[in-house]
Formats: structure tokens, C-alpha cells, sequence
């Protein structure tokens, strides 16, 4: 495991503090809490089910779709994530295999930097380029020596590890998305990934838009935030295998303690 020495210890501290601010930006796109910064007319409370469910999906009414869904979705055992959010004015796109109850695996990007993020559960790693390195260290020779190394976070009670969860476990990261506060109304049916859907709008689609698949298990495919299409996260691959795998120690980079 790579040790960073002591005149780089503060840099390096710098760096995992980027890292984790980089994504507290993306995680407050889809936020798990409403904030000034959540889109609008997605909040905490869940969806009516009625006693009786129709028979067929699209007969049934947008709470009760809704609400399947939402249990498919955090029943999964994995599921493929990816799409584009912003916040405070910065975009971001992520791509993350999402394993339940264990962590994930996959990227944030924005403005020219690309993260890769792991977590297997309360250890968390951050990859970071020879870029990053370098603007943390200000150097070229460390931006050589740890270019391709993670970042290792390992006190999930600290707020540093909050945003790895907020990205990369489907309960927190969209289980309040598929609970808008919003009115809810069905809207046409339509396709997405190829797959036949119907259109469950937030406030008329002013809010936000949960595409549900109507054949076989009533999975989200896509979850729109606001009007259009320019912030959304796309769903699919459920259920497929996903490995998680802790880097070798040699791609390890951790901080001396103080």
C-alpha cells in the first residue's frame, strides 16, 4: 500500500477533501432529503397503495404504479445507473453498478474531472487522475507516482463517507424520488431503452417524470428531474452480476495519521 509522505500529508488531506465535496455535488442532484438544491416536487413521503391491485399495470392508478415501482427498484439485488444531474449550476454525469445492502462501482464526472468510485460496505474508494494529483500536490513528479491510485475513506460515521452513500446505495440515492410531493398523474404510454413504459408526471411533468416499465416487473426505468429531459437517471441491467472488489494494496494510497 502507498504511503504519501509527509510534506505531500496536507495535500493529499486537500485532495480527499475535493473528492468528497466533487461528490456531495453530484449526490445533491437526486438527493435522499429536499433541499433548495433537490428537484423540485420530489421530497420523503411515500405513495398511497390501494387494497387491490388491477390486474394490468397501466390500468392501475399513478400511486399505486408509483408504488410498485418503488419496491422493484429497492428490491433489486443490483442495478445499472446512469445519467446526467446538476447542482448549484454544475452538471454531472455518473455511471454506477449498484449493489443492494453492499455498495457500488462506477464513475462521477464533471468540468473535465472523472472520479471513479467504489464502496463495499463502510470502506470507500476514490480513483483520480494525474490532473487531479497534480492540482492537489502541485507537482508533477506526484502526479506520476499516484496517477491511477485511490483514495481510501474508511469512518463511515464521518461526514467525508455520507456522500458515498448518498451516490451509491439505492435506498438513500432514490427511494425519496419515487416518493415525490408533488401531484401525481399518469401520462402516455410511451418507449424507452426499448422497452414500453408509461409516463408518471410530477406536477404535470413541470416536476419531474418516473418512467415505468409495463411488461413484466414494473421496474423505473428513467427518473426525469424538472421539465425535458436534460437531468435524468437511467435504469437497467437489473439484476445482473456485479462484482465489487477491493484495488490491490499497491493501488492504495492512505494518509499518515496526524
Amino acid at each position: 500500500m502507498a504511503r504519501v509522505r509527509t510534506s505531500r500529508s496536507l495535500a493529499v488531506a486537500g485532495l480527499t477533501g475535493l473528492a468528497v465535496a466533487f461528490l456531495s455535488g453530484c449526490s445533491g442532484g437526486p438527493s435522499t432529503t429536499r433541499s433548495a438544491s433537490s428537484p423540485p416536487g420530489f421530497g420523503s413521503s411515500s405513495p398511497g397503495t390501494s387494497a387491490t391491485a388491477p390486474s394490468k399495470l397501466e390500468d392501475a392508478s399513478a400511486d399505486e404504479i408509483l408504488a410498485r415501482a418503488r419496491t422493484a427498484l429497492l428490491a433489486a439485488r443490483t442495478v445499472h445507473a446512469r445519467g446526467a444531474v446538476r447542482n448549484g449550476g454544475t452538471a454531472y454525469t455518473l455511471d454506477l453498478r449498484l449493489v443492494r445492502g453492499v455498495g457500488a462501482t462506477g464513475s462521477v464526472a464533471s468540468e473535465g474531472r472523472d472520479l471513479g468510485v467504489l464502496r463495499i460496505g463502510k470502506v470507500a474508494y476514490v480513483l483520480l487522475d494525474a490532473a487531479t494529483w497534480k492540482a492537489a500536490t502541485g507537482s508533477d513528479a506526484a502526479a506520476r507516482t499516484f496517477a491511477g491510485k485511490y483514495l481510501k475513506v474508511t469512518d463511515a460515521s464521518s461526514a467525508a463517507f455520507q456522500p458515498f452513500l448518498a451516490l451509491t446505495d439505492v435506498q438513500r440515492a432514490y427511494g425519496s424520488a419515487l416518493a415525490p410531493t408533488g401531484v401525481l398523474t399518469k401520462g402516455s404510454v410511451t418507449t424507452v431503452q426499448g422497452r414500453r413504459v408509461i409516463d408518471l408526471e410530477i406536477d404535470g411533468g413541470a416536476s419531474g417524470d418516473v418512467y415505468v416499465t409495463l411488461d413484466g416487473t414494473p421496474y423505473p426505468v428513467r427518473l426525469a428531474y424538472g421539465p425535458g429531459a436534460a437531468q435524468y437517471v437511467d435504469f437497467d441491467q437489473f439484476g445482473a452480476k456485479v462484482v465489487l472488489a477491493a484495488p490491490p494494496a499497491s493501488k492504495v494510497v492512505t494518509v499518515p495519521a496526524s
